[in-house]
């Protein structure tokens, strides 16, 4: 299973996707990717915080529609996820790297499930032990 971070999700809400990333997507079947609550939260949050207006409405529906094809590949943060982000976080601040908590938790949750993640970040979650990291933005992205 691969995981979709939130910024391989934000750019199918975009006008024009970048054409790596929906190159990558169209070689996956849909029951291969899934999305983390972490990312459900984030987009939400970005989505409330918007200026009201047509963007925003645009964006809400686009969103409903991503969220719609994952309504039943939505990853859980559970007790082992909340353990890993644990180690994920004092691995982090052991080598002096700052890790967003919404970062962590994402690794965590790959982390406990064993996905692989697919990020543009990827050196954000460069030297998380036990993540397997694939960049979708890249021309020749497995």
């Amino acid at each position: 299973m691969i995981v979709a971070d939130t910024n391989v999700v934000s750019e199918f809400m975009k006008d024009v996707p970048d054409s790596a990333v929906v190159t990558w997507a169209q070689g996956l079947s849909p029951s291969d990717v899934a999305i983390t609550v972490v990312t459900v939260q984030e987009v939400e949050y970005g989505l409330r915080r918007m200026p009201s207006g047509r963007r925003q409405r645009d964006l809400q529906q686009r969103w409903a529609q991503v969220l719609d094809t994952f309504v039943d590949q939505v990853v859980c943060y559970d007790v082992n996820a909340a353990g890993q982000t644990a180690a994920v976080l004092a691995a982090a601040a052991a080598t002096g790297r700052h890790m967003s908590l919404a970062d962590a938790q994402i690794a965590g949750i790959c982390v406990a499930g064993q996905y692989d993640l697919a990020t543009r970040n990827v050196g954000d979650f460069t030297g998380v032990a036990g993540l397997t990291l694939i960049n979708p933005f890249a021309p020749f992205a497995p």
